[in-house]
């Protein structure tokens, strides 16, 4: 290449470059340029944007909150065993002697109702949302005597399916409606149940046998449920105090999120107003809300 098409190349580029700069110069001043936001303009803007509150979601219709506090709380209660007619295992709130909760449930006794009312919506929240598997759990401190105790799923099984009173087991007919409780058990864990010549239910002195020890072990496979049922804070969907009391038993596994809504759009339709309908329909929702899958 020539030393003067070199040159006229050169005297293009100059010519370019300049028309660049005046152009640039041009935006710039007339205010059509692009400009970067200077690094302490942008960090305000980030620290702005994210100090903006957002609005909180309002709580679920019939959701109630459970802190840490009230689930260390729970975890203090105790199991005992009532003495009446087959006898069968109870929860006793923390701070309550068993006469007190007695007290408490026949509707007496007005120093125990804020921790009876208490009582109510933690056990509730448990009985409808935390999670209880079989396995070998510790006491510590030990529980009557026992510094562990093996839940098997025949405890689990016979935890849900108990008559729940108050979260209590009915102790006069702790698993259904026949005299012998043994013969309830037996139709809960599917084992063979047979009649004699006149025709009454009869299991076998064996599985009789086996039967009332299960029974007896309730104690212990319930004082683990205290202890070790899962549950973290939050809030949870709970039936009002005289319904949980009527128709709560622990499911052992989280309520399915379809019970739930229906249980809500029950709530929506009784309405606010107190009275014997509404008092119907929502006992049937809550019931429909503790029934098993």
């Amino acid at each position: 290449m020539g030393e003067k098409n070199v040159r006229r190349i050169h005297r293009r580029g100059a010519l370019a470059f300049s028309a660049a700069c005046a152009a640039s110069a041009l935006l710039a001043a007339s205010g059509c340029g692009q400009r970067s936001t200077p690094a302490s303009s942008a960090a305000s803007a980030a620290s702005s944007a994210s100090t903006t509150p957002e609005a909180a979601a309002p709580p679920a219709p019939g959701s109630i909150a459970i802190t840490q506090d009230d689930i260390d709380w729970f975890r203090r209660s105790t199991a005992e065993w009532i003495p009446c007619e087959s006898g069968a295992p109870a929860i006793v709130p923390p701070d309550l002697s068993l006469e007190q909760f007695g007290d408490a449930l026949d509707g007496g006794g007005s120093t125990a109702s804020p921790v009876f009312d208490r009582f109510v919506k933690v056990t509730a929240a448990f009985f409808l949302h935390a999670s209880f598997a079989p396995g070998h759990y510790g006491f510590l401190p030990p529980f009557a005597r026992r510094d562990a105790f093996d839940v098997s799923a025949e405890h689990i099984r016979l935890l849900q399916h108990a008559n729940w009173r108050t979260f209590m087991i009915d102790c006069k007919r702790p698993y259904g409606d026949f005299t012998h409780y043994q013969i309830d058990m037996a139709d809960i864990l599917g084992l063979k149940v047979t009649k004699d010549a006149k025709g009454y239910a009869q299991i076998g002195a064996d599985a009789e046998k086996r039967m009332d020890a299960l029974h007896a072990d309730m104690l212990y496979a319930l004082q683990a449920y205290i202890r070790f049922a899962r549950l973290g804070p939050g809030r949870y969907v709970v039936p009002e105090r005289g319904l949980s009391q009527t128709v709560g038993r622990p499911l052992c596994r989280p309520v399915s999120a379809t019970r739930i809504a229906m249980y809500q759009r029950a709530l929506g339709a009784a309405g606010p107003h107190p009275d014997s309908r509404r008092t119907a329909a929502l006992n049937e929702a809550a019931a429909a809300l503790f029934a098993l899958d």
